[in-house]
């Protein structure tokens, strides 16, 4: 076990491995992030957090998430987040279980989803959902070893039928690439359920691919990112939360219900 610099985050493991064929002291911190040394010079993966790690013969490859300029965004092509694989080789099988048992800890202790329906709304907007879909999200939680169900809407009031049946019980939450009118669907849907109190505990995740995304851009813009399909996908891999109002509208025997986020 090698010793860290007072100032730097508290670690979780810290031994001498390979990267890229010289030997130097690895340590990944509290914070996901890795450390080491190379030609010198310290270096770090940025604090974005790890997604995810594979074995491959006596590698360790480890997917990562560091910042970005790019992107598809309802607000201009600016992104928060790359994808990206960083690899080290342990010194020894005991040094490779080891990081391997301290990276699944790591993992295990961010109470991340396991499994998600995803509504992906083709029509909406630009046309763009499947796009995104494909290349900004869908690649972030394969990396992140979240399952997914994925459901393209087909008609107006697709989603809300689909939910006002669906198990629930068999998701971690619900996920909706499109603009704000499939997630009224989704709301009025678990609402309009025998089960709605137990239903509506169900988190729902967007991510901007539509016309109207006013939603998401404000939950995103409270805590200082960007309304981009990458930065809300890692919102909703790290399972961040918001709770947010429903307003009851009625007319006659019709009722109807509107959510906005509550602050």
């Amino acid at each position: 076990m090698d010793r860290q610099p007072e100032n730097d985050p508290p670690a979780i493991i810290s031994y001498r491995v390979l990267v890229n064929g010289v030997v130097t002291p690895l340590t990944l911190t509290v914070e996901g992030e890795l450390r080491w040394t190379e030609s010198g010079r310290r270096k770090t993966t940025a604090k974005k957090g790890i997604l995810s790690f594979v074995v491959e013969g006596n590698k360790v490859r480890v997917k990562t998430l560091v910042e970005r300029e790019g992107g598809i965004c309802c607000g201009g092509n600016v992104g928060d987040y790359a994808r990206k694989d960083f690899d080290f080789e342990p010194l020894s099988d005991e040094s490779r279980k080891l990081w391997c048992d301290k990276l699944h800890e790591h993992l295990d202790s961010l109470g991340r989803p396991k499994k998600l329906f995803v509504f992906v709304n083709p029509f909406g907007g630009k046309k763009s959902a499947r796009k995104i879909f494909v290349e900004e999200v869908k690649p972030l939680f394969e990396d992140a070893n979240i399952q997914l169900e994925i459901q393209e809407t087909k008609y107006q009031l697709h989603a809300k039928e689909i939910v006002r049946s669906m198990d629930v019980s068999k998701y971690d939450g619900i996920v909706c690439v499109s603009g704000d009118g499939v997630l009224v669907e989704v709301v009025n849907g678990l609402l309009e359920r025998a089960d709605w109190r137990t239903a509506l505990k169900l988190p729902i995740g967007m991510v901007p691919a539509g016309t109207g995304n006013g939603m998401i851009k404000s939950l995103l813009d409270t805590v200082g990112l960007r309304c981009c399909a990458n930065s809300a996908t890692i919102s909703i891999i790290r399972g961040h939360k918001r709770s947010v109002d429903v307003a009851t509208i009625a007319q006659g025997n019709t009722k109807f219900f509107s959510v906005l986020p509550g602050f």
